[in-house]
C-alpha cells in the first residue's frame, strides 16, 4: 500500500497490536476467476515465524479454499474517522481528510486438515474466555460437535511480509494535531483518539 514516510508503522509489536485489536480481516486471493475476498476473524501467533503467523477458518463450500496454497493479502483495518477542516486553526487552508490505521500481511495460506475443533476451541476461548458464564464447544450436542469439522477448513498463513500505516495527522504541527484530537473526541471517536494521543506522546 502507499505509505508516505510520516505515516509508516514499522515496529512489529505495534503492527501486531493493531492486528490483535482489529482482528476481523479481509483475506484476498487470486485465481483463474480473478480476485476473491473473504471477511473472517483471524488469530495471530506473534512468535511463530519471522513476522508471526495467522490462523483462520472458512466454510468448506467457500471457493476461497481452492486458492489456498497461493499467495494472499490479508488486510486489517483499524480505527478510522473523517477529519473536518473546521477543526484546524485556519479552515481556509485545509481540506477534508480521513485518519486511520491499517496493517497488510502477505503470505501463503496452507490448509490444516484435522485441526478444526482445536482451532475453533482456541477461537471460542479468545472471545468467550473473559465473559461471565462464557460458552464453550463442550456444550454442543455430540452429533453437532462431530459434524462441525466437516463443514469448515482451517488454515495457517506464515506472514512473509507485513506493512503498517497510521495516518494520524503526523504531517501537521502539534497544535493542529491537538485540535483534531478534540474534534474527534467530540465526534465520539475514542479509539482513534487513543491512537492519535499515543502518537503525539512519541513525537
Amino acid at each position: 500500500m502507499y505509505v508516505p514516510k510520516h505515516f509508516v508503522v514499522d515496529d512489529l509489536a505495534s503492527q501486531h497490536d493493531l492486528i490483535d485489536a482489529c482482528d476481523f480481516g479481509v483475506v484476498i486471493g487470486s485465481g483463474a476467476g480473478g480476485l476473491f475476498a473473504t471477511h473472517i476473524p483471524l488469530m495471530l501467533s506473534r512468535d511463530e515465524g519471522s513476522f508471526g503467523t495467522l490462523y483462520g477458518h472458512v466454510a468448506r463450500a467457500n471457493p476461497h479454499v481452492g486458492l489456498f496454497g497461493s499467495e494472499a493479502l490479508v488486510v486489517f483495518s483499524g480505527p478510522h474517522a473523517y477529519v473536518s477542516p473546521t477543526w484546524y486553526s485556519d479552515r481556509t487552508s485545509n481540506v477534508p481528510t480521513w485518519n486511520y490505521a491499517a496493517v497488510h500481511c502477505t503470505g501463503v495460506p496452507a490448509v490444516l486438515e484435522g485441526h478444526q475443533l482445536q482451532h475453533l476451541a482456541q477461537m471460542v476461548e479468545r472471545y468467550e474466555g473473559t465473559r461471565p458464564n462464557g460458552w464453550s464447544l463442550d456444550e454442543l450436542k455430540a452429533q453437532m460437535r462431530e459434524s462441525l469439522p466437516r463443514g469448515i477448513v482451517t488454515f495457517r498463513m506464515p506472514i512473509a511480509r507485513i506493512e503498517g500505516k497510521a495516518k494520524l495527522s503526523q504531517n501537521k504541527p502539534r497544535e493542529e494535531r491537538e485540535r483534531v484530537i478534540e474534534g474527534l473526541k467530540a465526534a465520539g471517536e475514542t479509539r482513534l483518539v487513543a491512537l492519535m494521543q499515543a502518537a503525539l506522546e512519541k513525537a
